[in-house]
C-alpha cells in the first residue's frame, strides 16, 4: 500500500465535520496493524513515534484534519469515490486535507524510530472546518513537541504564518414608514450604505511583508420587506482578516469608531500568527519543499491553536480545490509531500552531532 492507496481509503470514508467516527477508528487501526502506537480521543486520532531520548525534549507535530466539508452541488462525479484517474484522485476531502493527513501517516508508519532523537506526533484531528472538538479540545493531551508543521492545501509553498479571523454584523436602525412619505421615517438601507462606505474608507495600516494586507470587506447586507415601506432595520455581515498591522483588537475599535449602526461581534478569537522565518522549523521546511516558496496562508488553519510552538503550514493541493465540487488531488502532489514531511521530520529531528 502507497500514500496514495491510503488516501483513496479515507477518500471513501465520509467524514463531514460532527461525523469523522469511521474515518478515526479505520486510521486508528491503519497506524496499529503498522505497530504505531495511535489512541482515540474523542472524533481525533494521534500516533507517536518515540525516537531516541532528547536532552531539550525535542518534538515534531505533523498537524492536519479528517473532517470535511459537506459535497453541495455541482458535482459531476460520485463524490466519495476515491477514483485515480489522469493522475489524480477524486472526491471530497481527497484535496482539502486528506492528502496531508495521508501524506503525514504513512511518514509516520515509515519512520525509523532509531533515525530521530526526539519525538515525532501526528494529529489527524476533527471539527477544523466547524471548530469545536477538534486541536483545540486535545491540545493539552498531546505529548511534548516542540515545531508544528499544519496539513493544508499550499502546493507545498511553505506558510509560516496567517491572518486571523473577524467576524461582525453591523445593524442600521431607522424608522419604518410608507415609501411615498419617507420624510415621516428614517430609511435603515440609507444608513447602513453610508456605513458601508465608512468601512471601505478605513485605514488599516500597511501590508505585513509575509501576511499581506488586512481587510475588511461587507459580504452580506440584509434590508427591507417591501418595495413600497421604508426599511427600518438594515444588517451587514462583515469578514475581517487582521494582520499584524492591525490585529483583531485594532480592527474591532476602528469599526466601533467609523459606523453608526450598532457593532455585533460574532468571531473574534482567531489572532494573526506568524513564526520568524528565521525559526529552525521555518529554514528546514523551505529546504525540504520542492517549490521552496515562502508566503502567507490564504485562510484560517489549525496553525492557530498550536501557536505556542513555531510552526508553518504546508501541505499538497491547491486552494482553488478546497470546497469545490470535483473535489481532487494531483498523485504527484501526494507523493512530494510525503518526500517532503519525511525529510523535514528526520532534518528536525535528527541526533545531535549528526
Amino acid at each position: 500500500m502507497s500514500a496514495v492507496d491510503l488516501l483513496r481509503d479515507i477518500v471513501r470514508i465520509p467524514s463531514v465535520s460532527g461525523t469523522e467516527e469511521d474515518c478515526r477508528d479505520f486510521l486508528a487501526e491503519w497506524f496499529r496493524e503498522r505497530n504505531v502506537d495511535a489512541r482515540v480521543s474523542g472524533r481525533n486520532v494521534w500516533a507517536v513515534v518515540e525516537g531516541k531520548p532528547s536532552p531539550d525534549d525535542r518534538g515534531l507535530l505533523l498537524l492536519t484534519h479528517i473532517d470535511v466539508v459537506p459535497v453541495g452541488d455541482g458535482w459531476t462525479r460520485d463524490p466519495w469515490d476515491g477514483a485515480l484517474e489522469d493522475g489524480k484522485i477524486h472526491g471530497r476531502g481527497s484535496n482539502d486535507a486528506k492528502s496531508s493527513a495521508a501524506a503525514m501517516a504513512w511518514v509516520a508508519a515509515h519512520l525509523d524510530a532509531d533515525e530521530i532523537e526526539g519525538r515525532l506526533v501526528v494529529a489527524l484531528v476533527c471539527d477544523e472546518e466547524t471548530g469545536g472538538e477538534g486541536i483545540e479540545a486535545i491540545v493539552d493531551e498531546l505529548p511534548g513537541y516542540t515545531a508544528s508543521v499544519v496539513g493544508e492545501p499550499t502546493e507545498l509553498d511553505v506558510c509560516p504564518g496567517q491572518r486571523g479571523l473577524f467576524r461582525a454584523s453591523v445593524i442600521a436602525r431607522g424608522r419604518q414608514c410608507h415609501a411615498s412619505r419617507p420624510w415621516e421615517g428614517e430609511n435603515a438601507v440609507e444608513k447602513a450604505a453610508r456605513d458601508v462606505l465608512a468601512i471601505q474608507s478605513l485605514d488599516l495600516g500597511a501590508a505585513d511583508e509575509l501576511l499581506g494586507p488586512a481587510t475588511l470587506q461587507a459580504t452580506v447586507i440584509h434590508g427591507g420587506t417591501r418595495h413600497n415601506m421604508l426599511p427600518g432595520e438594515c444588517t451587514i455581515e462583515l469578514d475581517g482578516r487582521p494582520a499584524p498591522g492591525c490585529d483583531n483588537v485594532a480592527m474591532q475599535t476602528l469599526l466601533e469608531e467609523a459606523v453608526e449602526g450598532d457593532v455585533e461581534i460574532r468571531s473574534n478569537r482567531f489572532l494573526p500568527v506568524r513564526t520568524d522565518v528565521e525559526e529552525e522549523i521555518a529554514r528546514i521546511a523551505v529546504a525540504h519543499s520542492p517549490t521552496r516558496r515562502v508566503r502567507g496562508f490564504g485562510g484560517v488553519s489549525d496553525l492557530f491553536h498550536v501557536r505556542h510552538v513555531p510552526g508553518v503550514v504546508m501541505g499538497p493541493g491547491t486552494s482553488a480545490a478546497s470546497h469545490a465540487a470535483d473535489e481532487s488531488v494531483a498523485v504527484d502532489q501526494v507523493e512530494a509531500a510525503v518526500r517532503a514531511y519525511g525529510a523535514i521530520v528526520r532534518d528536525y529531528l535528527r541526533p545531535k552531532g549528526a
